[in-house]
């Protein structure tokens, strides 16, 4: 069985519990049975480039994908089709995901902007503009009702999605805000962030609940909570998943150790499964405590891996950096040396 060739960029688990969808640098995404460990078809091609951030309609029936061309793709599961090729934004999507009642999708974008797009359409409905470059997660509000974001900055944003009001804006923390969900009653705010912390706020006032959760050692790229809201987990370029009690907000267990840098992490909906992608090829499913198991299995595929492309798209020239740090420091209004503290894949 032969699966990505490149780094597993996106995860998501469909509602049914039994697939999982899987975005790449490969340019492509994967559907899997998890319950078989065996791929469902081909792959869907669409993207000209790495496929950054996954998500899966309520329904089950589409499946949003995002990139650094610059597009938001939303595919029809059954047929493996493309429905729309949504062209907005004018900065690599760097996150999607589908409202509550699967009528909307959000995108977030290094271009410094968050777009609501009508998913029987494809029209967008809202563009929510930031203060900063490179808008790195978005999440709606279980009513739908509003749009939390995280970006470059630290700062999390509240919108109301109807009208683009900013309702709310606080500093979360003090690196790239990677990820950011909501309780399940609304009531919180979890983030988390190239810091290498997580953090819990009160939704409506902004203010920190609790310590921060501390354990990693490297930056978390992802974070994902259960459906009941009994726990989080985060992945982390240190190449572990570690699983958090949004109650005591202690650590649950061991790490869960990786053989490479860990690029996304998923939640089954039932809560028993976990899974996550890693910067080579890999994909790995295991149980979580509440399924009374830790076993782990992958998608390895038999064909080793070529050389890690992904760290040539990272050897960016070392003009093009200084020139993107001035810009960055300019919009941010802060200088060089802030910059490089929190772009450390620029220095």
């Amino acid at each position: 069985m032969r699966g990505h060739t490149d780094g597993v960029s996106g995860v998501a688990f469909f509602n049914d519990g039994h697939r999982v969808v899987t975005g790449s640098r490969d340019k492509t995404l994967r559907i899997w049975n998890a319950q078989k460990k065996t791929l469902l078809g081909g792959p869907l091609q669409g993207h000209q480039e790495s496929v950054f951030s996954v998500a899966v309609s309520p329904d089950d029936r589409r499946v949003a994908s995002g990139g650094p061309d610059n597009t938001v793709i939303i595919w029809d599961v059954e047929r493996k089709q493309i429905l729309f090729k949504l062209v907005k934004h004018t900065g690599s999507v760097n996150c999607v995901c589908f409202s509550p009642e699967g009528k909307r999708l959000a995108s977030g974008s290094n271009d410094g902007t968050a777009v609501i797009w009508d998913t029987k359409t494809g029209t967008v409905l809202t563009t929510l503009v930031h203060e900063c470059f490179w808008v790195l997660s978005v999440a709606f509000s279980p009513d739908g009702l509003k749009l939390a974001s995280g970006a470059l900055d630290g700062i999390i944003r509240v919108f109301r999605t109807d009208d683009a009001e900013l309702l709310l804006s606080f500093q979360a923390h003090e690196n790239w805000v990677r990820g950011v969900v909501w309780s399940p009653d609304g009531q919180k705010l979890i983030s988390v962030s190239w810091d290498k912390t997580v953090k819990f706020w009160n939704s409506s006032t902004g203010c920190q609940i609790g310590q921060p959760c501390t354990g990693h050692t490297d930056c978390i790229r992802s974070l994902a909570i259960a459906s009941d809201g009994s726990f989080i987990a985060t992945a982390s370029d240190d190449k572990t998943v570690r699983l958090w009690s949004t109650k005591t907000y202690q650590q649950i267990g061991r790490p869960l150790k990786h053989p490479n840098k860990v690029l996304c992490v998923a939640i089954s909906t039932n809560g028993a499964l976990l899974a996550s992608g890693t910067e080579n090829e890999n994909l790995y499913l295991c149980g979580t405590p509440s399924s009374g198991g830790m076993g782990r299995w992958d998608t390895r595929s038999s064909v080793p891996p070529p050389l890690p492309l992904h760290l040539t798209r990272l050897n960016l020239n070392r003009k093009y950096c200084r020139r993107l740090i001035q810009r960055l420091a300019f919009s941010l209004r802060r200088n060089d040396a802030q910059v490089r503290s929190f772009c450390p894949v620029l220095v």
